[in-house]
């Protein structure tokens, strides 16, 4: 994927979140970071950047953890939030020793309870994003680049697939986005098996 898009994608989620009134989680994304920080942080744990990553962190370096927030506040989408790429090397660092990990797995997005999506560095992973979910043996690939992940977050913004609850909550409709990924993702099977 052109990282164009995946620009304008990273634009049309920010604009959602705004009109659904997320504005904490907007004031604490932090400032992008330059490709050359990106490539030296990834560098520095044996990991290789990608133009995709740099794009990412070059729009937002993740959200401000030390900020007063609950988990809730700062999803960018529903269940997940962006990590700065400091907390994203850190939890990299912290599980490499676990059998479950994969060296090469760099977490981008966390749920704040041990389940990340990750992106596949290795050379085999090709930068796929994989869910790792801490009590499952399986990792699946559920999009095949960051690119393709944030295209159909974006999309499923568009489409009002994610919303606001009555308690303020991001949520989403589970089935419609399913069927919206595989939409847009039919090559991968997770969203194949889920249909």
């Amino acid at each position: 994927m052109m990282t164009d898009e995946l620009t304008e994608s990273l634009a049309s989620i920010e604009s959602a979140l705004g009109r659904l009134g997320r504005e904490l989680l907007l004031r604490l994304l932090q400032n992008g970071l330059s490709s050359d920080v990106v490539r030296s942080k990834l560098d520095a744990v044996g990991l290789s950047s990608t133009p995709e990553l740099e794009t990412v962190y070059g729009w937002r370096n993740g959200t401000a953890s030390d900020a007063p927030a609950i988990l809730d506040d700062i999803q960018l989408f529903p269940g997940f939030y962006l990590l700065s790429l400091d907390d994203a090397v850190t939890n990299y660092r912290a599980f490499a020793v676990d059998d479950r990990w994969m060296p090469g797995w760099l977490p981008v997005f966390a749920n704040g309870g041990g389940d990340f999506y990750i992106v596949d560095l290795t050379a085999a992973g090709a930068a796929a994003v994989r869910r790792f979910w801490i009590d499952e043996a399986e990792h699946p690939v559920e999009f095949s680049s960051l690119g393709a992940m944030m295209t159909t977050l974006a999309r499923g913004f568009e489409r009002g697939i994610f919303y606001v609850d009555p308690q303020g909550y991001l949520e989403m409709d589970d089935l419609v986005f399913g069927r919206l990924a595989m939409e847009m993702n039919p090559d991968i099977a997770y969203w194949r098996e889920l249909t």
